[in-house]
């Protein structure tokens, strides 16, 4: 279990570390949005935390009923076909494309980037939080439907590991935005 918790971990302090870097890119780069019916990197970092937010509301609440459970003596089982559920949250994460959001999670691109790179921090520090609080394998006595690409049940290791590889993922379109936004510089400099 000690194995599951330090790879959702480290998943958690990469790709919330990458995110923080993209509150430093140039202006114009987090304000770029190559078509209307694009999100900017502004739009990108607001989404993930809107979508945290609602995700952090089940883990919090998941978190508190898996403390209660183990106080009340249930015990830890872990299935043999465990890490096949972290496979099928990885195999999403790499999916471009097939998340329906909901409307909630949309951004507006008019929240101040200073407070929603406050936000994700604070939503970071949430996250480990409750790890520490699950360091003996209680995240397994709670488990929350998930009905992204139909994964269904996910204890709470799996939710905050779906978290991350939802920010990957939008790390991913970022990433693509900041190239285009390269490629159009360049044309621009090459036609002046």
């Amino acid at each position: 279990m000690r194995n599951v918790i330090q790879a959702v971990r480290e998943a958690l302090q990469n790709n919330f570390k990458e995110l923080d870097n993209w509150f430093d890119k140039e202006a114009d780069l987090v304000a770029y949005k190559p078509a209307k019916d694009q999100w900017s990197v502004r739009e990108v970092l607001e989404h993930i935390s809107l979508t945290n937010y609602f995700l952090l509301l089940i883990i919090n609440k998941s978190t508190r009923r898996a403390l209660d459970r183990k106080r009340a003596g249930h015990n830890v089982i872990i299935s043999s076909d465990y890490d096949h559920k972290f496979e099928e949250i990885d195999a999403l994460g790499k999916a471009n494309g097939g998340w329906i959001r909901p409307e909630h999670m949309e951004p507006t691109g008019q929240k101040n980037m200073d407070d929603v790179r406050n936000l994700l921090k604070q939503q970071y520090a949430q996250c480990m939080y409750n790890l520490s609080l699950l360091k003996n394998g209680e995240g397994r006595l709670v488990y929350t439907n998930m009905s992204v690409n139909k994964l269904g049940k996910l204890d709470i290791y799996q939710y905050i590991y779906f978290l991350t590889k939802h920010i990957e993922r939008h790390i991913r379109q970022m990433k693509r935005l900041e190239k285009q936004f390269a490629g159009e510089k360049l044309l621009t400099a090459a036609a002046s």
